[in-house]
């Protein structure tokens, strides 16, 4: 078993349930296309099996390769931070880490990480030439001249050892500004992680149609990867890769088949969409519909307010658009309005008002009530919702929360409200200021904005 297959191994938690087919699909065509060196697929297809599974420790680990090679170092980072601290002791993640802080100018921090991976792994070539161009960086070159003989780096040894004889050396590498070289050195270590990554899966019954690991060569075999050092050879070509098999129809349909969970009427897709699905019935509207299955039975809603029960002529939703109940069984897919997305969201027990326009569709557990918003000249409406159940709505963006405090008070532009949550009592200001948040908020809970 190849020493990094491993590793690979060890990024998982004892208590992982078994990866389903779903995520293991998008796992498997990430890595394929990474092997391929088609990064940005590569993501779009890792962030897809991480929204099926977000703990999962070796598709974080892939997507954080993919973030480095696109040059979204933050983002890489802070993943493979947030790996390092859940597995301290993988002497790779550990390099990786370094090798990404040393690029965005931070080689305090990354000596740390290297010199970790090494107190793991005392021979890993890679992580003490790392840490000679880190040495170096810091301007401690008799400590870089020793790790560059311990990563077999001869000749980055001998100008750490002019330099400290007085000799003109020019400066360490700058961090941001990458070579060819160094990209090289990126793609080959983003498909050795693919290839091991397909392997995984392989072991777990998905058919894959990479290329075999090779053997390689001792880990002695890095390059420097910023400006400023001797000229080095390009890496040699990467094999050649064959063809990924594609997927076949049987396996599509199954993976893109509308499917819910029984207590999960209403969902948001990997794609946005939003999918309906229930034996009993959801308020929904019309607009955006793609498909459904069968006649799509519904009934007009109205609005109903605490004490006056329902109002005659107020269609739920507006009059151009109204909120209707779908009655059950129905399946459906519908597509957000342009500009905007859907987000879904389960009351679970909670209070939530929010604007009526700003609601696509609630299932039959969630209770509702109408109310105004007020404000001078026309008001707007709003809906109180409560229960267990769920509820979407279609906002271009997602929502920013600010709460309010008892002894404070939060002003807030009509036109970005979403809604709010707790004990609030919304309230006109005669003379605002700033003058673009005329409504204010008082009590106790979160005021949701976008």
């Amino acid at each position: 078993m190849p020493e990094g297959l491993r590793r690979r191994r060890a990024l998982a938690r004892d208590d992982d349930p078994p990866a389903d087919d779903d995520f293991l699909f998008h796992l498997s065509l990430g890595s394929e296309l990474l092997v391929q060196n088609k990064v940005v697929e590569a993501k779009e297809e890792l962030e897809r099996a991480l929204s099926v599974r977000p703990r999962d420790a070796q598709g974080t680990d892939l997507l954080a390769g993919v973030y480095f090679r696109l040059g979204v170092y933050p983002t890489a980072i802070t993943l493979w931070r947030g790996l390092a601290r859940e597995f301290p002791d993988d002497a790779v993640l550990r390099v990786n880490l370094g090798l990404a802080l040393f690029k965005t100018g931070q080689p305090d921090e990354a000596r740390q990480h290297l010199e970790h991976a090494l107190s793991i792994e005392p021979e890993h070539q890679r992580a003490w030439g790392y840490l000679g161009l880190t040495l170096w960086r810091l301007g401690r070159l008799e400590e870089a001249r020793e790790a560059f003989l311990r990563g077999g780096q001869l000749s980055m040894a001998e100008r750490m050892g002019d330099a400290l004889g007085g000799s003109d050396a020019p400066p360490p590498p700058e961090p941001a500004v990458e070579t060819d070289a160094a990209r090289d050195v990126e793609v080959s270590a983003v498909r050795n992680a693919a290839t091991e990554a397909a392997e995984r899966i392989s072991a777990q019954g998905v058919s894959l149609s990479v290329e075999e690991e090779r053997p390689r060569g001792p880990s002695g075999e890095w390059k420097v990867v910023e400006t400023g050092a001797d000229p080095l050879p390009r890496a040699s070509a990467p094999p050649p890769v064959t063809a990924a098999t594609p997927p076949t129809l049987a396996w599509l349909t199954a993976s893109w088949a509308l499917a819910l969970p029984e207590d999960t009427p209403l969902a948001v897709g990997a794609e946005g969409e939003l999918l309906v699905c229930t034996g009993a019935a959801v308020h929904s509207r019309l607009s955006g519909l793609r498909a459904v299955r069968g006649p799509l039975r519904s009934d007009p809603v109205e609005r109903r307010s605490r004490g006056r029960g329902r109002g005659a002529d107020e269609p739920l939703g507006g009059k151009d658009d109204p909120i209707v109940r779908w009655r059950g069984p129905v399946a459906a897919v519908l597509a957000p309005p342009e500009g905007l997305r859907y987000h879904a969201l389960r009351i679970g027990g909670s209070l939530l008002y929010v604007r009526e326009e700003l609601v696509q569709a609630f299932d039959d557990r969630v209770g509702y009530e109408s109310g105004k918003l007020p404000l001078a000249g026309e008001p707007g409406i709003l809906l109180s919702f409560h229960g267990e159940g769920t509820v979407v709505l279609r906002l271009p963006r997602r929502p920013s929360g600010l709460e309010v405090r008892p002894d404070d008070e939060v002003h807030v532009d009509p036109r970005a409200l979403v809604g709010w949550t707790g004990r609030l009592f919304p309230s006109a200001v005669p003379d605002p200021s700033p003058a673009s948040a005329p409504l204010a908020f008082r009590g106790q809970g979160v005021v949701l904005v976008t």
